[in-house]
């Protein structure tokens, strides 16, 4: 038995020599004849072109905004930890600002600062001065609404508080929003004649780095810092003192359920 390859010298030349020899192809050459027949073979067999349905424009915007609406709720101090939890499980850095909806240049100098630094950041100034603002104004509204299920009628109550007719109405919807309309919307500079359109965007959940070039295409040319600071001020407030004013208001429309 000798192997060889498919020369036709080779052939001649052991028949010549060993006319009973047993002649068969050398392992190199089973194989690649097979792979050239099986690949003549998938050539009549299967189509030239394979069309593949490809995931619309639409769709992908549709799972990006989803991503986006239940990341633009988190504060910063959240996604810090979610950034420390996705670290432990391996993940890179593109791939935990592309989970966060968060831009490379925020994880950069959110993880270069110190643990001093870092908690500074979470929390300014004017949002402590701001807090203990609404947090008085609740206080306020939680004696209206107290005077309210002991029976005292809105007069009264504006009589005994000094509130007008007006605020007391205002305290006693369950719906009230202890966070004033314009909080956060002030802005004396270049920013300011986008501030709502930034606010409708950020409203259907959209990434700040979107917004931020959708905004330059509209002529601003301001810092993208400032858009950042807007942005994150936006989400630090809605995600805290929307949950709040709405526990209040499930704990009013308890109250009332028991009076009535």
């Amino acid at each position: 038995m000798i192997s060889r390859d498919g020369s036709v010298t080779y052939n001649n030349a052991i028949t010549d020599a060993h006319p009973e020899a047993l002649q068969i192809s050398d392992r190199f050459h089973l194989l690649k004849n097979l792979t050239s027949y099986v690949t003549e073979y998938l050539k009549k067999t299967l189509k030239p072109q394979v069309s593949i349905q490809a995931v619309s424009q639409e769709t992908k915007e549709v799972k990006t905004i989803r991503q986006a609406d239940e990341n633009r709720k988190l504060i910063l101090k959240e996604k810090y930890e979610k950034i420390k939890q996705l670290l432990l499980e391996g993940r890179c850095k593109t791939e935990i600002c592309r989970s966060l909806n968060m831009d490379i240049r925020t994880y950069d100098k959110l993880m270069s600062m110190t643990p001093e630094e870092r908690e500074k950041s979470f929390e300014t100034k004017n949002m402590i001065i701001h807090e203990e603002r609404v947090k008085q104004k609740m206080e306020r509204v939680n004696e209206v609404r107290e005077l309210k299920r002991i029976g005292l009628s809105n007069r009264k109550i504006f009589r005994r508080t000094g509130l007008n007719r007006k605020t007391v109405s205002r305290y006693l919807d369950e719906n009230f929003n202890p966070v004033h309309a314009a909080y956060g919307k002030k802005r004396n500079g270049k920013l300011t004649s986008y501030i709502k359109v930034i606010d409708e965007y950020l409203e259907k959940g959209i990434m700040g780095s979107y917004i931020e070039e959708k905004i330059r295409e509209m002529g601003y040319d301001g810092l993208s810092s400032t858009v950042r600071q807007y942005i994150t001020d936006w989400k630090r407030r809605r995600k805290k003192y929307y949950d709040r004013s709405r526990e209040c208001g499930i704990k009013w429309k308890q109250q009332k359920e028991k009076i009535y």
